[in-house]
């Protein structure tokens, strides 16, 4: 994870006692699946201000189920302003895309998958992978 974050990568990895030492305390029956959880730590200036004074924070994807994704706050307030107080903004996004999500449960047996290429290439990510994955033997 040091590898990709920050950044656009969100890693789907198993769920256990670690959770409770970032402080989801009896958040974590509802997040991710009964599991795992899905991991990303965005490249942005005032979420990493925010989760530093928060500590991590558990989220939802701002798009309603089966729509496209929404990659800029306008799009988040066009789809669900009427449901929501507000929408955390750290300027204009270079990220037209969504995150690419790495299915990592079963990296300890040399083995991710790529979920959904995203801003970052899958090309990219298995690069990623085989680096780390080559350093560690």
């Amino acid at each position: 994870m040091r590898n990709v974050y920050p950044g656009g990568i969100s890693c789907i990895v198993s769920k256990g006692d670690w959770l409770f030492k970032l402080g989801v305390g009896p958040a974590y029956d509802r997040v991710g699946t009964k599991d795992s959880i899905m991991i990303r730590v965005p490249n942005h200036t005032v979420t990493g201000h925010l989760c530093d004074i928060t500590g991590p924070l558990a989220i939802t994807s701002a798009n309603p189920s089966g729509e496209p994704d929404s990659t800029h706050h306008t799009m988040v307030i066009n789809r669900l302003g009427h449901k929501i107080q507000g929408v955390l903004c750290d300027g204009d996004s270079n990220e037209v895309v969504a995150s690419t999500v790495v299915n990592c449960l079963k990296i300890d047996e040399g083995t991710i998958t790529i979920v959904r290429e995203g801003c970052v290439p899958a090309v990219k990510v298995r690069q990623i992978f085989d680096r780390v994955k080559s350093a560690m033997v």
